[in-house]
């Protein structure tokens, strides 16, 4: 999304990204709407957006809109460069004030997810301390460690990431070597920990 300059009035360009053309048809049918909003571009698959986006600008603010969790999600969106992150859950009024935000220069996150945000700031380790050790993790090893913790087992993880059992076990050495643990089972039992600890 380009922000408009000086001029109130100028006209907002905005690319939409979605895998699902009936949510892109939504989005584009309520951002429309408003006035001096301009869907110029949708795109449904990455090289398309990455493509849209060569064509539009090449620095755009990055609301995301998903429907994975803000509390597992909203936080590797922000480091990733997202000026936003929300629920496909929300309103149409609450998607429209988030793209005002976002355009206005703001970060828009949900109340509750502002509080965690905060709060785990209000909280942060004093400087030198390590960081949390998931936060080493890549968003696949994150996402990997996640599903493990919720019970499934390798293979329905490869089902659902569309990946092979063998880069799942991949990913769960990965996760073994980064945080240190010694065997599967010790990695799983502390996964499924720290998921009962975020229900």
């Amino acid at each position: 999304m380009n922000s408009p300059d000086s001029n109130r009035q100028a006209l907002v360009r905005i690319v939409l990204v979605d895998d699902h053309p009936v949510v892109l048809d939504g989005y584009r049918t309520l951002l429309s709407s408003q006035a001096h909003f301009q869907v110029c571009a949708t795109a449904c698959s990455a090289p398309e957006a990455v493509a849209a986006v060569e064509r539009e600008h090449p620095a755009l603010k990055i609301l995301v809109i998903s429907m994975h969790d803000e509390t597992l999600w909203a936080e590797r969106a922000l480091k990733a460069g997202a000026k936003g992150y929300m629920m496909k859950d929300c309103d149409s009024s609450t998607v429209i004030a988030a793209v005002r935000a976002v355009l206005a220069g703001g970060i828009y996150l949900s109340p509750s997810m502002s509080a965690r945000v905060l709060g785990a700031f209000a909280s942060a380790r004093p400087r030198g301390s390590s960081v949390s050790p998931l936060e080493i993790l890549s968003d696949r090893e994150f996402e990997v460690f996640r599903l493990f913790g919720e019970g499934r087992t390798a293979k329905e993880i490869a089902a659902q990431l569309s990946i092979s059992p063998k880069t799942v076990a991949v990913h769960r050495d990965h996760i073994k070597e980064k945080i240190g643990f010694v065997t599967s089972a010790e990695m799983i039992r502390e996964a499924v920990r720290w998921v009962e600890t975020r229900a």
